[in-house]
């Protein structure tokens, strides 16, 4: 398996995830700024494209990720990588991880 590029940090997030044949509710378990494991009822397959909307803080509203990958799937388990994300979105990520980054 290959190492990780960026540090993922451990957390419990509500996200919403959306795709071509799904539309489901789960729990970030761990993020980084380029993915996150999420756990859910429903799972969608290895390789199906997603949109996230990831409550990463209250009261804001959630971080919106066009287009993520599903990048592996595991019982009530999959792994997301973001493709696809508006700058001022990104932006919202990158702060939020770095203030995770200096609280570890």
């Amino acid at each position: 398996m290959e190492g990780r590029k960026h540090t993922r940090f451990a957390v419990q997030l509500p996200v919403s995830f959306s795709g071509d044949q799904l539309s489901n509710e789960g729990t970030i378990l761990n993020v980084s700024t380029e993915g996150c494991a999420i756990t859910s009822d429903t799972v969608p397959g290895d390789g199906v494209y997603l949109q996230l909307a990831m409550q990463l803080r209250e009261p804001e509203e959630p971080v919106q990720v066009d287009l993520a990958a599903v990048r592996w799937v595991s019982a009530k388990r999959f792994g997301v990588e973001f493709i696809k994300i508006r700058v001022e979105e990104g932006e919202r990520l990158k702060k939020f991880v770095k203030a995770l980054e200096s609280t570890a």
